[in-house]
């Protein structure tokens, strides 16, 4: 069984982020932490960015990387949020990044384009509609804005207060939306 090492520069990060401040970690810090050369560092990772999308993409929204077709919405969201709660200090560092490929920018052009994916998935072979694209792009900037805001301000509700709320606010039209399509339900409903 080979060396995973990409788990060790995870690892390695999410450890020094508790103690010297995300934006100012250098590189030769998590290689002086974890032993990793600078050659294999850069042969797994472009650079610090993207290291931490690969943890936002690990470890707090595994659910939303799979693109199934058929995910319970709400738990999925939970989950998401319970993973977040987990990683606060890491989530809370990240998201305060400024700067071309900050973790900001790559949640909300993630969750656009994984809703527009997973909604066209649902809607099936026909283009969806140009209200459901929109009504799609809009609950995916929405939901993010307000998850950046409730991880900068410390998580003020509980993690399933949040999922509720953004869920019921995603619900809301969608059975008109889906319509026409193959599915013709809305997917922020349980069956």
């Amino acid at each position: 069984m080979g060396i995973d090492i990409k788990k060790i520069l995870v690892n390695g990060m999410l450890e020094l982020c508790q103690t010297i401040n995300l934006e100012t970690l250098t590189i030769q810090q998590l290689l002086d932490h974890t032993g990793v050369s600078r050659q294999t560092f850069y042969n797994h990772f472009l650079d610090k960015n993207d290291l931490i999308h690969y943890i936002y993409n690990t470890k707090i929204i595994p659910d939303f990387n799979n693109q199934k077709t058929i995910i319970d919405f709400y738990e999925s969201l939970l989950i998401t949020f319970k993973n977040m709660q987990d990683y606060h200090v890491f989530m809370k560092q990240a998201c305060m990044m400024d700067g071309q490929n900050c973790l900001r920018n790559y949640i909300f052009e993630h969750c656009k384009s994984f809703d527009m994916e997973w909604h066209q998935k649902l809607y099936g072979h026909k283009p969806m509609p140009d209200a459901l694209k929109f009504a799609t792009e809009y609950h995916a900037t929405a939901s993010s804005s307000m998850t950046l805001s409730w991880i900068l301000s410390d998580m003020p509700v509980s993690c399933e207060e949040m999922a509720k709320m953004i869920v019921d606010m995603r619900a809301i039209g969608m059975d008109v939306l889906f319509k026409d399509g193959e599915s013709q339900q809305n997917p922020y409903l349980k069956n």
